[in-house]
């Protein structure tokens, strides 16, 4: 992946704007901490600061997706769409990683919707999302643990961009991976170490394995 100069900047400089501001707030707000918890106002002012980075990171992912918006497709590594998903995937991680510390697993649905995922009710997701606001994932749908649902990724000098879903009551296996431009039916299962790649969609009610995935039985 190439990086220069210009993605160092714009990264940085977004990242110091976030810090500040929700530093700045929990600042703000320590005066308030200090009447209301004595000593421990030192962690609520970090608990607000961690929440506030990444609220605001998630609020500059969806504004920077909604500017530039992200079409399927392939992309070269000289595009202005692969600087964009630079810096959206650099915001998108070190907000993620200022949650993580405050969201038990049970909370990752929110925090996945939070940065522009589509989540039904009552999803279990063990696993990551990447490029989430690309990422749709149905009612009660499981997705196991160390799994990857991808909405894009990188092939020599390209960037390939497609949309992800997953249907109601659908289940992806452990340590899985779904490349982008697929489609898991409802009912649809994809068993754990299977690779599901790009274009590929699993018709409601099958089970699929392997890598890469195909039918079983």
């Amino acid at each position: 992946m190439k990086t220069d100069a210009v993605d160092y900047i714009l990264s940085s400089l977004l990242m110091m704007l976030l810090g500040a501001l929700s530093w700045g707030l929990a600042w703000w707000g320590s005066a308030l901490s200090r009447t209301y918890t004595g000593d421990y106002h030192v962690i609520v002012d970090l608990v607000v600061g961690l929440a506030s980075y990444g609220v605001f990171s998630a609020l500059a992912v969806r504004t920077l997706f909604r500017l530039f918006p992200i079409q399927p497709g392939t992309y070269p590594m000289d595009s202005k769409i692969f600087t964009v998903w630079k810096l959206i995937t650099v915001i998108y991680h070190f907000g993620q990683t200022a949650l993580l510390p405050l969201t038990p697993i049970f909370l990752k649905p929110a925090v996945a919707a939070l940065y522009g995922a589509r989540m039904g009710k009552e999803v279990a997701l063990g696993g990551m999302l990447d490029a989430p606001f690309m990422i749709s994932i149905g009612d009660r749908a499981v997705i196991g643990a160390f799994a990857l649902v991808s909405a894009n990724f990188t092939s020599g000098e390209s960037l390939i961009f497609g949309g992800v879903k997953i249907g109601n009551g659908a289940t992806v296996g452990v340590n899985s991976v779904v490349y982008p431009n697929t489609e898991i039916g409802d009912g649809a299962v994809l068993l754990g170490g299977s690779y599901l790649m790009p274009g590929s969609k699993i018709p409601a009610g099958e089970t699929w394995r392997g890598n890469p995935a195909r039918k079983w039985m």
